[in-house]
């Protein structure tokens, strides 16, 4: 179980301590002209014209406009720290939140000063922290611009705060400005909770976490396909992949345009394609949709323009299609790919007539519909292979979104595993504490072939397996084959939980490689002095390019070739 205990007010000698574990991955390259903290590049700026920058979005966007895409900026610079911090060696929980505070007051962001304990407790996913920010930048920058504020004014920090606690922790965790500068008082004081903990609250702070700021309420929308939730609720995330479909979302839907989403299955094709819709002029119209791959081929045609009666044997009354039903509205072929090339040819004359006939009929029929179409295969290579009408794919690829699969937007997970969680035990009765730290560092690392999806029902499973009011742990989740990572964890044919073996082939190999390296060169040094040395001449002497081959830190490659120097001279 990860507790945090107080580390307020820090020594001097821990704070040096900080100090120093962090210089040691922060790197000036002069020459090179760059600036690296945890391999990753920095810039550094002046405060002066950043400040500019930030007055400058406020007055051309206004101030809920800016004070989101600053959230947001904060929240991937805390959440990409978080994330770097959780992989050192650090003793515990303590030191990893002490280090984000302390990073952020590195780089000329803030002062932090605790008020009171910071407690957290992982596996029942609670948190709690409570801090002053002395000399914040932007607090001062607000007030020269603008003057007192009615509202806290420190946005960039509180995303960062956001986005490291969440990386760091597992858990969604949201800091509330509750004094600030920019509005007159002595110092800035926030408090950190859990986001769940703020739901009595104004939850127009988080907003910039998720899609409904630009989705109706789901009560109110007209969506006539029964056999699909309605709820927009699943629509949570903060990754620049996330954002970027949001954003396309929002500039297509006002228009009449053909949409082709198109990524891995479980991404949310559908999910996305009911939002667009629910934002369009054609809102208070239905959205019809089918399932191109779950209709047998024969029955297509009817599924989609409609029956007459007599039109075969069963057709014993007229039925309109999806087409018809859509009328007015928006219709979105699903997995559009499994459509024969008969039935695709069918689809591109209804869309460029707009009319339809209905099987067994003469009557034409005008229909008005926008088109949307999902697929989880690229349709040029479709195109290429034969299996796809040229002509459909470019009537189809107007305004075509790309939809990034979960392992490319590992920030969403932490907000997805609570929104999971919340549902699934809901929709159960059951009272789960939340997620060992074992169970999160997992999900963490999994790939997700199934994308939400596959988050969505591993979610569902733990809550069903775990005890009520115990925690979900590794062996409540991965049940049913997944693969984890050689550093993760699976479980045994007995049920034990146990580390991740290499299969036969691979270990043997490993063997065979260690066994020649022993014979050629029996000091582990000589062996370590070759690794570093290669692994030096492959990345044309980049340090940093090394380190990345080596799945180390920079600080940690300088210190062993320095080491190895020594030893040769």
């Amino acid at each position: 179980m990860a507790k945090v205990k107080k580390r307020s007010p820090l020594k001097n000698s821990e704070q040096d301590l900080d100090t120093a574990l962090l210089a040691g991955h922060l790197h000036f390259s002069p020459d090179d002209g760059h600036i690296q903290l945890f391999d990753q590049r920095m810039l550094l700026m002046h405060a002066s014209s950043f400040a500019e920058l930030r007055r400058e979005m406020v007055s051309s966007l206004g101030s809920h406009k800016a004070k989101e895409l600053l959230n947001r900026l904060g929240y991937q610079q805390g959440f990409e720290d978080g994330q770097r911090i959780r992989k050192l060696d650090t003793s515990d929980m303590t030191q990893t939140l002490a280090l984000g505070a302390r990073l952020r007051e590195i780089e000329g962001f803030v002062r932090n000063h605790p008020v009171k304990t910071m407690s957290c407790d992982i596996e029942r996913g609670e948190f709690y922290g409570d801090f002053h920010w002395v000399s914040s930048w932007e607090a001062h920058a607000h007030l020269e611009h603008f003057g007192i504020s009615g509202t806290p004014a420190c946005w960039i920090m509180n995303g960062y705060a956001d986005g490291f606690s969440t990386a760091a922790t597992g858990i969604p965790i949201h800091w509330r400005e509750i004094e600030c500068v920019a509005m007159g008082h002595k110092q800035c004081r926030v408090i950190g909770k859990p986001i769940s903990e703020w739901h009595d609250e104004n939850t127009e702070e988080t907003s910039f976490l998720q899609i409904d700021t630009f989705v109706s309420n789901p009560s109110e929308q007209n969506i006539t396909n029964q056999q699909e939730d309605a709820s927009f609720e699943g629509f949570v995330g903060t990754s620049a992949g996330f954002n970027a479909v949001a954003n396309l979302v929002r500039k297509v839907a006002p228009t009449d345009s053909t949409v082709l989403f198109f990524g891995e299955s479980g991404v949310g094709k559908e999910c996305f394609a009911k939002a667009l819709h629910s934002i369009s002029p054609r809102s208070s119209h239905p959205l019809i949709s089918i399932n191109c791959a779950a209709i047998p081929p024969e029955l297509v045609e009817a599924e989609l323009f409609g029956v007459e009666k007599g039109a075969f044997t069963g057709a014993d009354k007229s039925r309109p299609g999806r087409f018809e039903r859509a009328h007015g509205g928006t219709l979105l072929l699903d997995e559009i790919t499994s459509l024969s090339l008969a039935a695709q040819s069918k689809i591109l004359r209804a869309i460029q007539e707009k009319e339809i006939e209905r099987v067994g009929g003469t009557e034409v029929i005008k229909t008005n519909v926008r088109i949307i179409a999902a697929s989880n295969r690229d349709l040029r290579t479709e195109v290429d292979a034969g299996r796809f009408r040229q002509d459909l794919f470019y009537r189809l690829n107007i305004f075509p979104i790309d939809i990034p699969p979960l392992r490319q937007r590992r920030e969403d997970i932490p907000l997805l595993v609570a929104l999971f969680l919340q549902r699934s035990t809901l929709r159960s009765n059951k009272k789960i504490l939340g997620l060992s730290s074992n169970a999160y560092a997992a999900l963490w690392d999994y790939d997700w072939p199934g994308n939400v999806r596959e988050l969505e029902n591993m979610i569902e499973r733990g809550v069903i397996l775990a005890e009520e009011n115990s925690v979900i742990d590794i062996q409540h989740l991965f049940t049913s084959g997944e693969k984890l990572k050689i550093d993760s964890f699976n479980l045994s044919a007995s049920g034990s939980l146990v580390k991740n073996k290499l299969t036969d082939d691979a270990l043997n190999e490993k063997q065979a490689l260690a066994d020649s390296l022993l014979e050629i060169l029996p000091s582990f040094d000589q062996i370590e002095t070759l690794v570093f040395e290669r692994a030096m001449q492959l990345s044309n002497g980049n340090i940093s390019a090394a380190a990345r081959r080596l799945k180390m830190g920079r600080a940690q490659v300088e210190y062993r070739l320095k080491k190895h120097q020594r030893v040769d001279s």
